[in-house]
């Protein structure tokens, strides 16, 4: 994988992905956390507001407490002996009730005050406010389930909550309901009833005393049922009167501390806690809409959001602008050295800035530039060296094989042969030209004509040893061939092919063929041939720069040899072009050479 797809993985995997996962997780959490926290907030104000209505009725209780052996009370229901149809005893009756107003000061919300006599006669005391108990008579009243209870009390208090018992205590306004039995505060005998009714209005003020007035939202509904669910107070004054289970599935009646939980009420999403007020087995119930209260959650949610999703780009921007152009230097550079690699070294890397990218392109630059350099000195020296190589092997033919031409010569001119010297000294004279001549590359007619001339100085020194044959194409005496080609591998033949041949029997071909894009040469003999340790030995010889003062003086009988024609072709026309040489010890050899068609040098 390429170095950019590599920094867009990792990009993704290590940034977007984890920033991703980590909002996706705390959104699906938050309502979690959030259900938690307000939880144990709900808890702490439930706590706060069953405990303020906790303390308003125990002070209710002692304040009824106090009533019972107060003298407008054991007074009155001791001595009531009176008759309703006496005049006297009205007026009696009148005079008593005026007395018991005093009750109605001692709180403000003590609303309406009853009072019956075991005789019947029924005492009565209120505030002008309106009032829902129903004054039914002693005897309608000692029917009522709810006597018994009192009964049982033996003066303790019995509250109703509005709602709960229509009958007697009335519907509008809800007010909550004491009822107590009254005993004689000297002997403890049963001396009546007194049925105190007391406004709801502090206990509203106690379930609203938490709203925050300044709250955008839906304020918390705060409710109080009794056991069976009944509704006896709501902080709205909208569903009292009715059942708790018409808005909500779960049974928040039956809590026995505390509990919360995430629920519908009434069709909406709602946080539904519930807290035991320890009063005739009355909860206390706030109801907030799940709405409401993640209102705040859910700004924060969308500030985090905003802040993910500038994170998102901040991260996006500083991967295209800043990490993908270094990525896109270095690729570039990487694609550079590629052509590098395929030998373009004229190739250079453009870079802008002042970073580290700047610094690796100008060193690759400098790094191409030095390598260029480096190989143009290689090659100027490898040129050099060849040229050298060759210009060594080409002298190695002149010494020895001239001395021995220059002695073939004397011996002529010591007998008289003026014809023969004259066509062996053009023959030599053929020879040093093509030597000597200036440039690397001759035509192939010159280095057929030097050959020829060289056959026939070979053929008088062994004294017609053996014959040769030229076939070449006309089309190829055109081309050009590296100088000194042909002559040393008829030099091996005549050498080392033809010893122990009798005169005559050794024969030499040289073909010539023009192909579409090269031009062969084979070069056969029907001389011994070699064995396979010669030819290995060829194959796998070293240059033979190092061994150029042995074959020096060893000069005619190795000749420049097989291995540095090879290396010579090698050299000047590189290694596609090359020697092969087939032989068998007493098969004779054949010997291929391959060059490229040229008409000029190189």
């Amino acid at each position: 994988m390429n170095l950019r797809p590599k920094l867009m993985l990792a990009f993704i995997l290590l940034i977007i992905i984890p920033m991703i996962g980590l909002g996706l997780f705390s959104f699906l959490h938050s309502e979690t956390l959030l259900e938690k926290k307000y939880s144990q907030q709900t808890e702490i104000s439930l706590k706060a507001i069953g405990g303020n209505i906790r303390y308003f009725f125990r002070e209710l209780d002692q304040l009824s407490d106090g009533n019972l052996t107060s003298p407008e009370v054991q007074d009155t229901l001791k001595y009531s002996t009176y008759s309703s149809s006496d005049a006297s005893t009205i007026i009696k009756i009148n005079q008593a009730e005026k007395e018991m107003n005093r009750i109605l000061f001692q709180h403000p919300s003590v609303s309406f005050v009853v009072l019956y006599a075991k005789d019947g006669t029924m005492f009565r005391t209120f505030r002008n406010d309106p009032t829902t108990f129903k004054p039914i008579s002693f005897d309608l009243l000692q029917q009522h389930s709810l006597y018994n209870d009192v009964m049982k009390l033996g003066g303790r208090p019995l509250w109703i909550g509005p709602y709960e018992q229509r009958e007697l205590t009335g519907v509008e306004p809800p007010l909550f309901t004491q009822l107590r039995l009254v005993k004689d505060i000297e002997t403890f005998n049963d001396l009546g009833v007194m049925v105190t009714q007391y406004k709801t209005e502090e206990v509203y003020s106690m379930l609203n005393a938490f709203q925050n007035p300044k709250a955008d939202g839906e304020e918390t509904r705060y409710v109080i049922v009794n056991k069976s669910g009944l509704i006896l107070l709501d902080s709205r004054k909208e569903i009292e009167g009715l059942n708790i289970n018409e808005y909500t599935d779960s049974l928040p009646q039956e809590t026995v501390s505390y509990a919360s939980s995430r629920e519908r009420f009434s069709d909406v999403d709602s946080l539904v806690s519930s807290y035991q007020l320890d009063r005739n087995g009355w909860v206390l119930i706030s109801v907030k809409s799940w709405n409401a209260l993640t209102n705040e959650n859910v700004r924060f949610v969308q500030w985090i959001g905003m802040i993910t999703v500038l994170g998102l780009l901040s991260a996006v921007l500083f991967n295209v602008f800043f990490v993908n152009r270094v990525a896109k230097s270095i690729i570039k550079v990487v694609r550079k050295m590629k052509l590098v690699e395929q030998g373009l070294l004229d190739i250079r890397v453009t870079a802008q800035g002042k970073d580290e990218t700047v610094l690796l392109a100008n060193s690759f630059n400098s790094m191409v530039e030095r390598i260029g350099n480096l190989l143009s000195d290689v090659r100027r020296e490898q040129a050099r060296k060849q040229h050298a190589e060759m210009m060594l092997m080409q002298a190695q033919i002149k010494p020895h094989f001239l001395f021995n031409t220059l002695e073939s010569i004397n011996a002529l001119a010591a007998q008289n042969e003026g014809g023969k010297i004259m066509l062996m000294v053009r023959r030599l004279s053929n020879l040093l030209r093509t030597s000597m001549h200036h440039s690397e590359e001759i035509r192939i007619s010159q280095e057929i004509e030097h050959v020829r001339s060289y056959l026939e100085i070979q053929k008088y020194r062994f004294e017609e040893l053996f014959s040769y044959e030229l076939t070449v194409q006309a089309e190829a005496l055109d081309y050009t061939i590296l100088k000194l080609t042909l002559q040393p591998l008829v030099e091996n033949s005549i050498q080392h092919g033809f010893d122990g041949y009798a005169d005559g029997e050794g024969e030499i071909s040289i073909d010539v063929t023009v192909e579409p894009q090269q031009i062969v040469i084979m070069v056969r003999d029907n001389g011994n041939g070699m064995n396979e340790d010669v030819l290995s030995r060829l194959a796998t010889g070293s240059n033979p720069s190092s061994k150029h003062k042995a074959e020096a003086e060893l000069g005619e009988r190795r000749g420049l040899g097989l291995r540095n024609v090879a290396d010579r072709l090698r050299i000047h026309y590189g290694l596609v072009y090359r020697m092969m040489i087939c032989s068998q010890e007493g098969s004779g050899t054949v010997i291929r050479c391959v060059i490229p068609k040229s008409r000029g040098e190189g």
